[in-house]
This record gives structure tokens, sequence and C-alpha cells, in this order.
């Protein structure tokens, strides 16, 4: 065979070799791009299981919305049928606030049971309340608007289980059912129902998301008591604080600022206590609106109304949910200031 002819058969091999790799090479990048996208694993975003010391970013993911709001703000609300979530916040008396609920409620509200929100002082489950929420019609861009009938912490506790779920769009009615009904008589268009309510019964897609800037456990108040990174304010009242109450053995843990319920709301009058006046009793006690704030009380209920209060002025706060009652039973004993005459 001569020179030119092997050189021609090298040349037509070459040629095939190639065209087979190239018309291979393309059926395997169309069977992969037929590949159903759901057998390919998604990364998670972000874990929400660390701490307040664990997590890069402390700050409160600021609400979308005023998180306490006006009677005449939830009636336009209402007119103008915008995609609202009203909730009476029921308290841990479940038969009573099903009777009360039932006897009347502001038209369209719904009734949120404390116990699909709280057990024994700690907030339920994340898909819990997930499920329980979307039972409820709520969806990632409703606008959950809370109140309750005039006790308020069963509202601000409410309030802060919705933000610690990662609900963004969340206000608060302070007025309640009791300003509502004086509304009433003055104004038809304050309405308000009796029995199971009037409101669209349907599944939404809300999907939680645990919110560690508003949460503290033990171990983190722990921490903090050598890092001293948040400043510690105590919710409880005067005579729990000092641990001078006959009720139980009450106390403070070390170096925690008191700002009693009192100071904050007025329940003789139902309303806050003006903001100008509170922000400069904040600053009088030391509280610095650039640290963060651990509040705590007698439990994670009471401590929401404090941590509403302070997040109403501008504070990052975060609730030590298991509050004075495990402080007293796991803190070493020179973190905590217990009257001698308790034991």
């Amino acid at each position: 065979m001569s020179l030119g002819c092997l050189l021609i058969t090298v040349t037509i091999l070459f040629t095939l070799s190639l065209v087979y790799f190239l018309v291979w090479n393309s059926k395997q990048d169309a069977n992969f791009k037929n590949i159903p996208q759901f057998i390919i694993p998604k990364v998670p975003e972000k874990h929400f299981t660390e701490s307040i010391y664990s997590s890069s970013d402390t700050n409160v993911v600021k609400s979308k919305v005023d998180i306490d709001i006006m009677a005449t703000f939830l009636l336009t609300l209402l007119i103008t049928r915008r995609k609202l979530c009203l909730f009476e916040a029921g308290t841990d008396r479940s038969e009573e606030s099903k009777r009360e609920y039932y006897e009347e409620h502001i038209e369209s509200a719904r009734l949120l049971q404390f116990a699909n929100l709280s057990v024994d002082g700690k907030p339920i489950h994340p898909l819990k309340f997930q499920r329980y929420a979307r039972s409820l019609g709520v969806d990632a861009d409703c606008y959950v608007i809370i109140y309750d009938r005039g006790e308020v912490v069963w509202a601000t506790h409410a309030f802060w289980i919705f933000t610690l779920f990662g609900h963004q769009k969340v206000s608060l009615y302070s007025g309640g059912i009791n300003e509502w009904k004086k509304l009433k008589k003055n104004s038809a268009q304050y309405r308000t129902e009796s029995g199971d309510g009037t409101y669209l019964q349907r599944n939404g897609h809300f999907q939680a998301e645990w919110n560690t800037a508003v949460i503290c456990t033990f171990d983190d108040v722990l921490t903090n008591t050598e890092l001293r990174t948040h400043d510690l304010v105590d919710g409880q009242d005067r005579e729990q604080y000092e641990g001078i109450s006959t009720e139980a053995i009450y106390g403070h843990i070390r170096s925690a600022i008191n700002i009693p319920p009192e100071d904050i709301y007025d329940w003789h009058k139902q309303k806050w206590h003006d903001e100008l006046d509170f922000k400069a009793q904040l600053r009088s006690r030391k509280l610095n609106e650039n640290r963060s704030v651990i509040v705590y009380s007698s439990s994670a209920t009471h401590a929401s109304l404090t941590w509403f209060a302070l997040r109403k002025c501008g504070y990052n706060s975060s609730i030590y949910f298991g509050s004075w009652p495990e402080w007293l039973i796991l803190a070493p004993e020179f973190l905590k200031v217990i009257p001698k005459k308790n034991f």
C-alpha cells in the first residue's frame, strides 16, 4: 500500500471517530436536560438551629408594617377588603376563651387558641405551628392582625409567636374588643358578630421559619452573664423582682434591670404609657438602643409584653422563654438574687 493511500485511510478513520464522538455527546446533553429537577437535591438556604451567639446576624428583621395599629386603620382594612388575617388571641383558659369568642368578636376574626401556640411555656414545633396557621388560612403575604379581650399579654404573646416563626406582616391592635365595642356605639361600621365567624375557610400556604433573633435559651443567657453582649431586662412586677411576693419563690437574675408591666401599659385606661416618657425611662435605666436586649419574666407570655414595648421603641430584643422558673432551677446560686426569707 502506497503512503498516499495510508494517509487517506487514517484521515477517513479519524473523521468517522470525530463524528461519532460529537453525536454521542449531543445525546448525552439532551438526556441530562430531560432529567426531572426534583431528583436533584436542593441545598437549604439557611438552618435555623443556631443560638444568638452562633448567628452572624443578630439584628431583628424589620417588620413590613407598623407593629401597633389604631382602630381606624383596622376598620379601613376591613372596609377595603384587603388580604387580612384577623385573630382574637385566646388565653390559657381555653373554654372561657371559646365561650367569650362565640358570644361576640370583631367581624371576620378567627380565634387563635393559646394551646396551639405554646405548651408548658415553650413555643410549639415550627411544623405544628405551620400546620395550625395554614388551617386558619394564613399565607406568607397575608396581613396578620391580633387583638385580645383587654389583658394585652395574650395578643403580644401571639404576636411574638408569629414573629418567631418568620411571618413578617404582623400587627397588634392593642385596643382590642373592648375599644372596638365602645366605638361601635357611635358608628355602625365597627361591626361585631357571634358564633363561628364569617371568615373564608380555606387552607393557607404559610411556611414557618425559625427566627433566632427573637428567642433565647438558658445557655444563651448563661453565656451572656460572662460576655455581657446583651442587656438583660426583667419583666416581672416589682414584688416578684424583689422576691417579696408570697405566691412562689420569686427573685431575679443577677444584673437584670426591672421594667415592671405597670410602667409599660395602663390597664385602667386600656392604653400604652406615653412612648416618649417610656423611652426616657429606658435611658434612665441605662438601656442603650444600640445594644440588644434579652427579656424574661415569670413566663414567656408575660415577657412578651415587655419585649413588644421594647420593639416599639426600636430596641432589638429577644425572649428567654424558659424565664425565671427555669433559671431558678438550673442556674448557679451566685447568679440568682432571692431574699433568704423565701427558703
